[in-house]
């Protein structure tokens, strides 16, 4: 599950595990944020809605802030909640840990009421599938990522601190929780 939450914490896996999603959503239009000890992620600063082949979109939330409709928010809530707010969808992944070396996800589109009747359907399942691709083509990445750690030469990696910031976020909480959780009385 740790590995699944640094993967989403950082984007610049963008090019490489998903080209077709960095073709609107790429690695310099996003930005590391985090409020430490609770979150971190990154706000991607060109969200592009989903539209159908009439280049209908999915309708956005009620009262949303201006702000809302050009980004999209992905950020891990601590210690295994994964979030991705939009304009006109929200996505919900909880990692379940089943042993050291297994997670499930279990996930969930969230969809503003107007965009709950049969005439927004196709929309919904276009959105979907999105999400499916993205989320699948990370599988490799994470399961990769664990093989790895079992190498001779594995010696715990390096992170950049330009572009690992809500990586080390996270790494700080996790040790910090671990370290409080064993402390001796």
């Amino acid at each position: 599950w740790k590995l699944a939450i640094e993967n989403y914490c950082e984007s610049y896996h963008l090019p490489w595990i998903h080209p077709g999603l960095n073709t609107y959503s790429r690695l310099e239009d996003h930005i590391a944020v985090n409020d430490y000890p609770l979150w971190s992620g990154q706000i991607s600063t060109v969200y592009q809605q989903t539209r159908d082949k009439n280049d209908n979109t999915l309708a956005d939330f009620t009262n949303i802030p201006p702000k809302w409709l050009g980004t999209a928010e992905y950020f891990s809530l601590f210690p295994n909640v994964l979030l991705g707010m939009h304009r006109d969808h929200a996505l919900a992944v909880i990692l379940l840990p089943q042993g050291p070396e297994r997670t499930l996800e279990r996930g969930a589109l969230y969809f503003a009421k107007a965009s709950m009747s049969d005439a927004y359907q196709e929309l919904r399942t276009i959105n979907n599938d999105l999400w499916t691709t993205i989320l699948n083509e990370d599988v490799g990445v994470v399961e990769g990522m664990q093989k790895g750690r079992h190498a001779r030469g594995f010696d715990g990696g390096t992170f950049s601190p330009v572009m690992d910031i809500a990586t080390l976020v996270f790494h700080d909480w996790a040790e910090s929780t671990f370290n409080e959780y064993y402390k001796d009385d």
